[in-house]
């Protein structure tokens, strides 16, 4: 999905036509499949690491245009699913699985007007939450115990390169990217005990497909 986006993203302007421009005012919703990529590096946890997996899902978003150049996005989704597993000394070990909602909110910036190509920057502010985390058996065996793990709240800048093409009136197809600072602190508990604590960057690219629709 990811080399889909990046080609619409980069080859998109050779589609551009006359078309409506945003105008002030104007809301502007998109809804897609979206995934996301972590690029994970973490501290030296029980003698290894852990990584983050990629996980698909839902993703929308609302933007309101305060003028045809510049719009005010909040990025939603359903809750993605991500595994965790060992690096290093913990290779191959299953450490267990986090759910996280990563609502952002962004400032946009559209270039051009009166195009069916329309691409557009943004930054913003993400805010990560992370719940139903749970631990294998495989790490329960490990540890000999009953494990458990929870990661702290994230917050973080949020980087975007998005572009829509009109193909009807009011409907669009969309694709886009974010770039986004995640960082949390695992902990993790042996038979109720502490027994460790692994700062974790997660920093993903998130990638969306989908289409959108203004009104």
């Amino acid at each position: 999905m990811r080399q889909l986006i990046m080609a619409v993203l980069l080859g998109g302007n050779c589609l551009a036509g006359v078309a409506q421009a945003h105008e002030a005012g104007e809301f502007f919703v998109r809804v897609g499949a979206a995934q996301v990529a972590p690029d994970a590096s973490s501290g030296t946890v029980l003698g290894g690491g852990v990584d983050v997996e990629d996980a698909t899902g839902l993703g929308f978003s609302g933007t309101w245009f305060y003028s045809p150049h510049i719009g005010i996005e909040v990025l939603a989704a359903l809750p993605f699913e991500h595994d965790i597993v060992g690096t290093g000394a913990l290779k191959g070990v299953d450490i267990g699985s986090t759910k996280h909602l990563p609502p952002t909110v962004s400032l946009q910036y559209y270039p051009l007007t009166d195009k069916k190509f329309q691409p557009y920057v943004g930054i913003g502010l993400n805010y990560t939450t992370f719940f139903d985390s749970n631990t294998s058996d495989t790490l329960d065996s490990a540890l000999s115990g009953s494990t458990d793990i929870s990661l702290d709240d994230s917050t973080g800048v949020a980087f975007q390169l998005g572009a829509d093409f009109q193909v009807a009136e009011n409907w669009y197809l969309n694709a886009a990217v974010w770039k986004i600072d995640i960082e949390t602190t695992a902990d993790i508990s042996v038979n109720g005990a502490h027994a460790a604590s692994v700062d974790v960057a997660i920093d993903p690219l998130v990638y969306m497909l989908g289409v959108g629709y203004s009104f």
